[in-house]
């Protein structure tokens, strides 16, 4: 759906990043790069994550803390642009969990505080505006002499972060500047609010969705020290309602949708994230419509934070 609009956006937000590379993409070369296919073919246990044999956003231990035990099968990888639908196959396992907890707390004030009305998110029109002007960058750090498989990695993490970016500066008001790593050591990828995003040797998790769900780890989303006071689980549960008037709000500014129809209305979220709209497993980007209401999930949950 980003056709001209996407050209618009990268010229003017990519093009201030500080990324080291200095590829650029074309709106409609997503799906040709990321050639890989399906997300979660290896399916690897998160971390202190409970059994689950679906691995969905709806069940009841949450995205991303699943075991990769036969979840959900992956979208195929899907981009945005001309070119569709990115070519590889379904994944075979639930997602890994994503979230690094062995970093210190969001310290208050990292990350710029968000304004602005609830609003229902709609495309910008080709030739039209961004509603918001986000300042989100990174810099990709690399090797000096980088091997083929490293500057493989580079490509399709260039590719992954300027489309991330861009929505996350027309789509949102937020201010962050990310430090991007490929760390062949991780086994997916992960992102914390000191800006760090590294991504593993998976390059199925090299892509758009997973982009954007580690800039909101970045931003907050699960990493700031308030994060679990708006949580409310009850005694030995792995989730609950999030609690904050802002994101509670802003979940009903976008109904109706299709997680309502999924049991997915009421704001979720567990020690590290949110559904609907975390973008946290391959099935929870079925359309632009669910990156653009991600972004304005992840608004909404900072201003209850009080970034």
């Amino acid at each position: 759906m980003m056709t001209k609009r996407n050209l618009l956006v990268l010229a003017v937000v990519v093009g201030g990043c500080n990324s080291t590379s200095t590829s650029k993409l074309s709106p409609g070369s997503d799906a040709a790069t990321v050639s890989g296919g399906g997300h979660g073919s290896g399916g690897v246990a998160g971390a202190g994550g409970t059994s689950g044999s679906g691995g969905t956003s709806s069940s009841g231990g949450g995205p991303d803390l699943v075991v990769g035990s036969g979840g959900g099968p992956g979208t195929g990888g899907r981009a945005i642009g001309s070119g569709g639908v990115s070519s590889g196959g379904a994944g075979s396992g639930g997602e890994a969990g994503d979230a690094r907890l062995d970093f210190p707390p969001d310290a208050t004030g990292d990350v710029g505080a968000d304004t602005g009305a609830y609003t229902k998110p709609v495309a910008v029109p080709d030739g039209g505006t961004c509603p918001y002007t986000g300042h989100v960058s990174y810099t990709l750090t690399k090797s000096a002499n980088p091997t083929t498989d490293e500057q493989n990695a580079y490509n399709l993490i260039t590719a992954a972060m300027d489309q991330a970016i861009s929505y996350y500066n027309c789509y949102t008001n937020i201010t962050k500047a990310d430090n991007v790593v490929y760390d062949s050591t991780v086994a997916t990828a992960d992102g914390n609010s000191n800006g760090t995003i590294r991504f593993g040797s998976d390059t199925s998790y090299m892509i758009l969705r997973v982009a954007m769900h580690e800039i909101s780890h970045t931003v907050g989303i699960g990493t700031a020290s308030k994060w679990r006071s708006f949580v409310a689980i009850p005694d030995g549960g792995s989730s609950g309602p999030w609690t904050g008037a802002n994101g509670i709000a802003q979940r009903q500014a976008l109904l109706p949708d299709v997680w309502q129809q999924q049991g997915q209305e009421v704001l979720t979220a567990d020690t590290q994230h949110f559904w609907p709209y975390g973008l946290n497993i391959a099935s929870d980007y079925k359309s632009e419509a669910d990156l653009l209401g991600h972004c304005a999930m992840v608004m909404a949950i900072r201003k209850d934070l009080g970034l």
